[in-house]
């Protein structure tokens, strides 16, 4: 539902490299990036974003993604991980890979919506993070998406962390979770192919914006996140926008670009705690 300032871009390593540039100024250190299996798009992606942020000092996380659609085996994880780990990592890489933590990869279990559910994952989880290290001599440093009654699984201690997906709400705060809570932000969310103000929804509003981030800020939570930078099919992007697809409803905000920098990065850079 609305036009990207840069077009409609592809995933090219000029492209990525100016959008890191974004995310930088606005403070931002680590991306976390869909990734749904070796044979997908979100795969042929990554040898681009991990080289233009190279030398950055910005680094990329998997956001691991089948988890949101199948219950995969921890033998598969465990291959898997390895995998980000072997074909993205390594000496001057830009994969994020925590001192003494190992890699932080942050997992989609949508599907987790009762507790008993979500503590089957939690359980598969931790195998996996045991294969890892008996097969590889690798790490994770493991963030799981909350679900109801995720504090009080037998495996919660074993998982470092956890967050909330859900940018229809302009805040979650999970900064009590156990382990390495978490605070997050939207934007706004308006889906594509959805009337404007229906069904799920959260307007853009800069003041509630800004607020938030405040509050975020103020939280102490060791992930502070944002979603999203460009995830411009659920229109929750703060990358710069240009305007809406036609036609317009009246008063919708279309053009964030600020004139050159987005608004939502200026308030981002400008709430930045004095160096």
């Amino acid at each position: 539902n609305y036009v990207p300032a840069r077009g409609l871009y592809s995933i090219e390593e000029s492209v990525v490299r100016a959008q890191v540039a974004d995310m930088r100024y606005g403070g931002i250190t680590v991306g976390i990036a869909s990734w749904f299996g070796r044979d997908t798009v979100t795969n042929r992606r990554w040898p681009a974003m991990v080289r233009a942020a190279q030398g950055t000092g910005f680094a990329w996380a998997p956001y691991y993604e089948p988890e949101g659609t199948s219950d995969p085996t921890p033998e598969r994880i465990a291959d898997d991980l390895h995998y980000l780990r072997a074909t993205y990592g390594g000496q001057g890489s830009a994969l994020a890979v925590l001192p003494d933590r190992g890699m932080p990869v942050f997992v989609y279990n949508a599907g987790d919506l009762t507790t008993a559910r979500g503590c089957a994952t939690v359980d598969r989880w931790n195998q996996a993070q045991a294969l890892l290290q008996r097969r590889f001599g690798e790490t994770v440093h493991l963030n799981l998406k909350v679900f109801p009654g995720y504090a009080g699984c037998a495996g919660t201690p074993q998982v470092a962390g956890w967050h909330q997906y859900g940018p229809a709400r302009a805040e979650h705060d999970f900064s009590n979770a156990p382990g390495e809570g978490s605070y997050n932000i939207s934007p706004g969310f308006w889906k594509a192919g959805l009337p404007y103000g229906q069904g799920t929804f959260l307007s853009r509003d800069r003041a509630r914006w800004r607020a938030g981030l405040a509050r975020m800020n103020a939280s102490g939570a060791p992930w502070q996140l944002i979603t999203s930078y460009n995830e411009w099919g659920e229109g929750t992007s703060i990358e710069s926008s240009q305007g809406c697809r036609n036609p317009v409803p009246a008063g919708v905000w279309c053009d964030w670009s600020g004139g050159g920098r987005s608004d939502f990065i200026t308030d981002l850079h400008d709430q930045l705690p004095p160096s």
